[in-house]
């Protein structure tokens, strides 16, 4: 199968420098098989969500080689390639879904399903390496606070990265990925946050409180680096600043805006709603159910796919706890009647 074949193929974690080949006792075509199967198992490896800063440096060493960096290249390329192919597919029967045995499913998947859910944590492998450098990071189920000099407070969601640079030029940070929620003291420096196609800044010597969510476009655009970000306010005021050089606009407490291909003008929300991740709740109202799927894949260890457009487009509302993942996934699939094939304890796949 391709996983197994694919991590038995990928170095150790933290490895800086894989072995050089050795030309003499191997043939060209052996080496040319065997560097394809290693590029493969990175791909894999980098769309799992559970890749580590170790890995990319590990990464970075094996393709100083150009012909592993090329082998690299075609192998992200074809994964861009299954994954348009998985979502453009006709949906199978429940007894196509039956009839399908473990092997064959699990070789679609591999060959796409893994590839559409994994992205909407990381739309491209070139966004990766951000993501995987970023000065504050969580991963799968985890919330972290950090206490940041001047008195500001930043809270991480799950499988989120972060830049920050805090002087006295400035306070400027980068959201990579995920969601925080920032709480800005009335301090003399304004504090700039930027992410996908925009920059929230807030007001100098006044107090705020925000949370932005960032996640990659759906569609071409996610594949080719398109980024939405959610911007609430919660307490104070902030100023959105689009990177297309449009007009600012200022949001109050309660107002939330939608950024990227998929915009969104100035509208309310729920500030509790809002900020629910940070008391241990995933709250969803009419949501679709991809958004709720990566928001579960966050926090469940493994992968959920959905092997659908149809089903990706179902709607959810209810209130869950993060802390049982498995229990929401079991609730969900109950209430929209959806089928669910398990590959593995981790990886399920729903239709």
């Amino acid at each position: 199968m391709l996983f197994r074949r694919s991590f038995e193929t990928l170095p150790a974690i933290g490895e800086r420098r894989m072995s050089a080949p050795d030309h003499q006792d191997r043939p060209s075509a052996d080496r040319d098989r065997r560097v394809a199967q290693e590029a493969h198992a990175w791909v894999v490896r980098l769309t799992s969500g559970a890749a580590t800063r170790a890995d990319a440096e590990a990464l970075a060493a094996w393709r100083s080689d150009p012909e592993q960096d090329a082998a690299f290249r075609a192998a992200a390329g074809l994964w861009k390639q299954a994954g348009h192919a998985l979502a453009g597919s006709a949906p199978a029967s429940r007894v196509d879904l039956q009839a399908m045995t473990r092997r064959r499913m699990l070789r679609r998947v591999a060959a796409g399903g893994i590839a559409s859910a994994s992205l909407a944590a990381s739309a491209t492998l070139a966004l990766r390496w951000p993501v995987l450098n970023a000065a504050y990071r969580t991963g799968t189920g985890e919330i972290r606070t950090v206490a940041l000099s001047g008195g500001i407070r930043i809270e991480l969601d799950a499988e989120t990265a972060l830049d920050a640079r805090l002087d006295d030029e400035g306070h400027d940070m980068v959201l990579h990925a995920g969601s925080v929620a920032v709480t800005v003291p009335a301090c003399g420096a304004a504090l700039t946050l930027g992410t996908g196609q925009g920059r929230l800044v807030t007001e100098p010597s006044r107090p705020a409180e925000f949370i932005v969510r960032c996640r990659p476009s759906e569609g071409i655009s996610g594949w080719v680096g398109g980024m939405d970000a959610d911007m609430a306010c919660l307490s104070g005021a902030i100023t959105l600043v689009p990177a297309a050089g449009a007009q600012p606009t200022r949001l109050t407490a309660g107002e939330e805006i939608r950024i990227g291909p998929d915009a969104r003008g100035v509208h309310p929300v729920d500030v509790a709603h809002a900020a629910a991740w940070r008391r241990g709740l995933l709250v969803f109202r009419d949501t679709p159910l991809s958004e709720v799927v990566d928001d579960l894949n966050r926090y469940r260890p493994g992968r959920i796919v959905l092997a659908s457009s149809a089903a990706a487009a179902r709607r959810v509302t209810g209130v869950f706890h993060l802390a049982r993942p498995e229990e929401a996934l079991r609730s969900i699939r109950t209430a929209l009647a959806l089928s669910e094939v398990r590959l593995g304890d981790r990886l399920v796949v729903l239709r």
